[in-house]
């Protein structure tokens, strides 16, 4: 039944973005239609585009006239189509729904309210961008609780999205410098979440500029599949519910509306650092090592 629910689902956001594209469109024609035709009076003269109607041949005004005759033909064929489509959708929808569960229904109903209040709230422009980026294949799939800024950056797949500063994540036996120093140095998490729950965050010395360039990876899972892994691999991660006080972990770009949103998520989950260039090394030097984060020393 959660596969069923799944096809439901698809296609009410399929047919929501239909139908809502399809009142604007309609508005939006029905408005050049009140207009007549590309014909617009100025004084005693009339103009055709960019030139006055007099200065365009007879042949020419003809074909522009049959051009516009047969755009507004094709509009309204693909709107009647559209409305076919919508009942078709309809029908299928309500004949599944009577075998979904009352569970199934409610979560349902919740996904649908909140993508009518998406839809609700974009410009035609923006509908139209949809439309054409699921026409392409080219919709992003990310995670919105996680990767809050991803559909701003679809090019960056996510890393620039999750920015997590968090001390206590160099090793001081390793890294260069002071005990006190390598401790309270800024570690530049840049994360991307994928559709198992898992996230994958590069590390950076200064953050994700021009030139500079990762010296490790946290790899992040749920705290149910940290249960799943073998006794012996546990003590490799460390909980972040325990360890963002700790690491005095801050995201220095997000508001405290996504915040709120994303810490209670991030709380349970472990992460795993595994480290291939030292803090203060010019270049990756000896062999990659696992950093246990948990075992570095408060001060």
């Amino acid at each position: 039944m959660n596969k069923q629910l799944t096809v439901v689902f698809s296609m009410a956001i399929l047919l929501t973005v239909t139908v809502v594209a399809s009142i604007d469109l309609s508005q939006a024609a029905d408005a050049v239609k009140s207009k007549g035709n590309s014909l617009t009076d100025i004084g005693s003269s009339k103009v055709c585009g960019d030139r006055l109607c007099s200065e365009i041949p007879a042949e020419e005004r003809k074909t522009m006239t049959k051009s516009s005759t047969n755009t507004s033909i094709n509009i309204d064929s693909i709107f009647d189509r559209m409305d076919s489509v919508h009942k078709k959708h309809q029908s299928e929808m309500k004949q599944m729904w009577k075998s979904m569960t009352a569970q199934e229904q409610s979560k349902m109903f919740q996904n649908m309210e909140q993508m009518m209040e998406k839809m609700e709230s974009m410009n035609i422009s923006e509908h139209m961008k949809m439309m054409e980026k699921m026409m392409m294949g080219k919709e992003p799939v990310y995670n919105e609780t996680l990767n809050p800024r991803q559909i701003d950056y679809p090019n960056v797949l996510g890393f620039n999205d999750l920015h997590i500063h968090a001390n206590r994540h160099l090793d001081v036996n390793q890294s260069h410098g002071t005990a006190e120093h390598l401790l309270q140095t800024i570690v530049h998490h840049h994360c991307k979440a994928y559709d198992d729950n898992t996230a994958t965050c590069l590390l950076f010395p200064y953050g994700m500029t021009d030139q500079d360039k990762p010296y490790g990876i946290e790899y992040v899972i749920t705290t149910d599949q940290y249960q799943e892994l073998p006794e012996d691999e546990k003590p490799y991660w460390h909980y972040h519910k325990t360890e963002f006080p700790r690491a005095d972990a801050a995201f220095p770009e997000l508001s405290d509306e996504e915040l709120a949103k994303i810490q209670p998520v991030l709380d349970e989950t472990y992460g795993k650092v595994y480290y291939f260039w030292n803090y203060g090394d010019t270049y990756p030097m000896g062999e990659p090592y696992i950093l246990v984060v948990q075992e570095i020393p408060d001060q």
